[in-house]
């Protein structure tokens, strides 16, 4: 029988949650016999590999991928260049699903002749949901440019005006989208006709590039307003574990934005639209966010050596650009200043004031 669809699922050391996702994955209420899934161990050293193995060798359509460790990007591409289905999901493999996703999804984009099919999810920690999040459109369905000028923006970043929204005061400004792959469905066809590609270079951000380019790429997008995956939170994660190392956190961000410059180019070559505004608001966002984050005291990395590394980041020629496009809009005196001192060059300045309201348990919060 044909393969209708696949699943893709990078794992690294999950031994105690793999098994969870391969039951959620294998309980779906579809035609089983026409869903491949193939998960990729990514040079695991506990016993994911093993555990995969025991899954696979019960079920003929797993279909297990042992690689060295190279990150989850180059696992998502080793994933799509083996999948054989006409449309594709990224799921992780820590995380699990409502048995109707697969059917329902597929359903949809049939019906609808959808290129995507973006859906909700829930946040789950301890046995229990503590968030929802339904897609936040104003439409179901969205087709031709409306798809670069409308949806993909809310997976891409924050433009000027959103943070000049925040500054007055305005409720959700700066809301995104998660851009996680395993909120989408995805039609193979159009990875493979438009080469897309997970960026390797990227330890983080690589889901919002992906997803934004894909959706650059399609001709009609369908919104349903329905949770179906349960994000699992767990302190061990990559991003968890991340979010907590300023240094890895300055190299991921200065990483992104070379890879938000690439997709730049090549959704412009691909429909003649320039999407750097769409995230102008977040690079500039990020340059404050990176003084209170490094300048806070870290005993394993000196203060000279994390401001050399802010200052470098606030001096790139591209965020400088960006900087200088950004006009301060009128609110709050507390948002207001940390971006006039960037507008004027301030950085040490900044990165001082920071230092200073850490000292009284100020923590900046977007």
């Amino acid at each position: 029988m044909d393969i209708k669809v696949s699943i893709i699922i990078p794992a690294y050391n999950i031994e105690d949650y793999i098994g969870n996702c391969m039951e959620s994955v294998l309980a779906q209420d579809c035609d089983m016999s026409a869903v491949e899934i193939i998960v990729v161990d990514d040079g695991s050293t506990d016993g994911t590999g093993r555990v995969i193995d025991e899954y696979a060798a019960k079920h003929e359509n797993i279909r297990p991928i042992h690689k060295k460790n190279e990150g989850v990007s180059a696992a998502r591409n080793d994933g799509v260049a083996a999948a054989k289905g006409e449309y594709i999901f990224f799921f992780d493999g820590d995380d699990f699903q409502e048995k109707e996703t697969v059917r329902e999804l597929v359903e949809i984009a049939e019906r609808e002749k959808a290129d995507a099919v973006i859906y909700g999810y829930h946040r789950y920690a301890d046995g229990a949901v503590y968030e929802t999040n339904l897609p936040r459109f104003d439409r179901t369905i969205y087709e031709g440019d409306s798809i670069i000028k409308k949806v993909m923006p809310a997976f891409i970043g924050l433009s000027n005006r959103d943070i000049n929204n925040w500054i007055a005061g305005k409720e959700d400004a700066l809301f995104v989208e998660n851009p996680a792959l395993w909120r989408i469905l995805c039609k193979r066809e159009v990875i493979i006709k438009n080469d897309l590609k997970f960026d390797t270079s990227l330890k983080v951000g690589e889901d919002t590039c992906f997803i934004s380019e894909y959706l650059s790429c399609c001709g009609k997008v369908y919104v349903q307003q329905k949770c179906y995956y349960y994000l699992v939170t767990r302190e061990s994660s990559a991003i968890f574990r991340y979010e907590r190392e300023p240094l890895s956190k300055l190299d991921g961000k200065k990483k992104l934005n070379d890879a938000r410059e690439r997709l730049v180019e090549r959704v412009k070559k691909r429909s003649g639209m320039d999407i750097t505004a769409t995230f102008a608001g977040t690079i500039v966002m990020s340059v404050i966010e990176m003084a209170f984050l490094l300048s806070k005291k870290n005993p394993e990395v000196s203060r000279k050596k994390r401001y050399a590394g802010y200052r470098e980041f606030a001096e790139d020629p591209r965020v400088r650009k960006l900087i200088r496009h950004f006009e301060v809009g009128s609110g709050s005196f507390v948002k207001r200043m940390p971006f006039i001192l960037l507008k004027k060059g301030c950085f040490g300045m900044l990165f001082t004031a920071a230092t200073m309201l850490h000292l009284i348990g100020y923590e900046f919060k977007r």
